[in-house]
């Protein structure tokens, strides 16, 4: 009987390949099709040759390993979907993002097998962080702009539309500063990029590191001027001062601090300063979303009544939800909000309301088991390494919950799957190691 050849991901260097192309997303692009695309079509390519070499016999032990079999039930569920989704097309878009972003992870998760490897991918992520930063910095305080930017007027060059400032109704209309976007694009997927890179310099046990990580990322997010981000990093503050150092005096002074920034900000709400008037109206605004009441005039307002015209839709569904793809599908039929959006502007509510009550519960226990896992990890581990990995982890995951909703969707923000990706191999290598 002819012995079987187990079957592999692919070369380790196209595997690193594939992760360094998707952390850099639409920054090397043209149009729709990322250098990402590329690269995962030539692996596409070669595992299904393996797949054939195999004799179409697959080992599925790695897909069985904990918190990854979940990713295959969700993505299940999305193509089921497609049964009832109003739109065929922008459900089969929904499911390929969702199919890229586990390819992704699993492409993390199956390179990062050792202490050795997980450090590679760490560093080489790293290098690129440091550069987005710089570019960040660059394009908060001089006139630079990457090109492929939504305020870059080489833009067009590279297939996309930029901006029209024109057309907005906020700070963007009147100020002579561009918020940065570094390698995204876009200005709330770049400050989402920075929040979760942002306790790995806080964690990080050189100085030097963990100050130039503070002090730019802070200034970057500032820039960003995005409201969802800004209050995430001041729970990773928090958190990291509670859970991780457990330095309680210096938060309850910190608190204190926070109290007499917090009454600045309220006195500073009538500034002339666009830019400082929109990040002291952060508190204000967040109040007035939850409270329900609208304020027409900025974000606030046409993202609360996209979140209505989605839930509405989910409650008609009776809890399963409309489909992959679903809600934008939804708001078209309805009619962009203030003439120009469709997406839902809320990752969680986007979740629930195409995926409904099975999608929505499963994505919930799912990263609330990496985030415990995480937390349990960095109390027990004896390797320094882990330690370090489980506390970044830990907080940057649980700052991604509330930063998430700053973007108008993070389905296919692709470094939050290679940080999902990333957290599940550390927790399989922390059980490795403990063994």
């Amino acid at each position: 009987m002819k012995a079987h050849r187990p079957l592999y991901l692919g070369y380790d260097n196209l595997i690193l390949a594939l992760i360094i192309s998707a952390f850099i997303g639409v920054a090397i692009s043209f149009s729709d099709f990322y250098l990402f695309h590329f690269v995962l079509l030539i692996l596409l390519i070669i595992w299904v040759y393996q797949i054939k070499e195999n004799q179409f016999l697959l080992n599925v032990d790695f897909l069985t390993k904990k918190h990854i079999f979940s990713l295959f039930i969700i993505l299940s569920w999305y193509i089921i979907s497609l049964q009832w989704t109003p739109s065929i097309e922008l459900g089969l878009k929904y499911i390929f993002y969702i199919f890229c972003g586990i390819v992704v992870a699993l492409s993390v998760i199956y390179f990062s097998t050792t202490l050795i490897k997980i450090n590679k991918v760490f560093n080489l992520l790293s290098t690129l962080i440091f550069i987005e930063i710089i570019i960040g910095l660059f394009e908060s305080f001089t006139s630079f702009r990457m090109p492929i930017s939504s305020y870059s007027s080489l833009a067009v060059s590279f297939g996309k539309n930029p901006v029209n400032f024109f057309e907005f109704d906020n700070i963007l209309s009147y100020s002579s500063m561009r918020p940065p976007t570094g390698f995204r694009w876009n200005t709330n997927d770049f400050a989402i990029c920075m929040i979760i890179s942002l306790p790995f310099f806080l964690c990080h046990k050189k100085t030097f590191i963990k100050v130039f990580g503070i002090l730019s990322i802070t200034t970057v997010v500032i820039m960003t001027a995005s409201r969802a981000v800004f209050l995430a990093m001041l729970l990773i503050y928090f958190l990291h001062l509670l859970l991780i150092k457990k330095r309680i005096g210096t938060l309850l002074f910190i608190l204190i601090i926070s109290f007499g920034i917090l009454l600045g900000m309220s006195i500073l709400s009538d500034s002339e300063n666009l830019r400082i008037n929109e990040l002291a109206n952060s508190l204000e605004a967040l109040t007035l979303f939850l409270s329900g009441q609208l304020d027409i005039g900025g974000s606030v307002g046409w993202r609360r009544e996209l979140m209505d015209n989605g839930l509405k839709a989910f409650y008609e569904s009776y809890g399963l939800g409309i489909g992959a793809g679903g809600s934008v599908a939804n708001q078209e039929i309805l009619g962009p909000v203030a003439g120009r959006f469709t997406s839902m502007h809320n990752f969680w509510i986007e979740v629930l309301v195409e995926g409904g009550i099975i999608a929505g519960m499963t994505f919930s226990f799912w990263i609330l088991s990496i985030i415990y896992n995480l937390f349990i990890i960095t109390r027990t581990t004896k390797n320094n390494s882990i330690k370090y990995y489980s506390q970044s982890l830990f907080l940057s995951i649980t700052a991604f919950i509330p930063a998430a909703i700053a973007a108008s969707s993070t389905i296919y923000f692709l470094p939050m799957w290679i940080m999902f990706g990333f957290a599940i191999s550390v927790i399989l290598l922390s059980k490795n190691l403990a063994t």
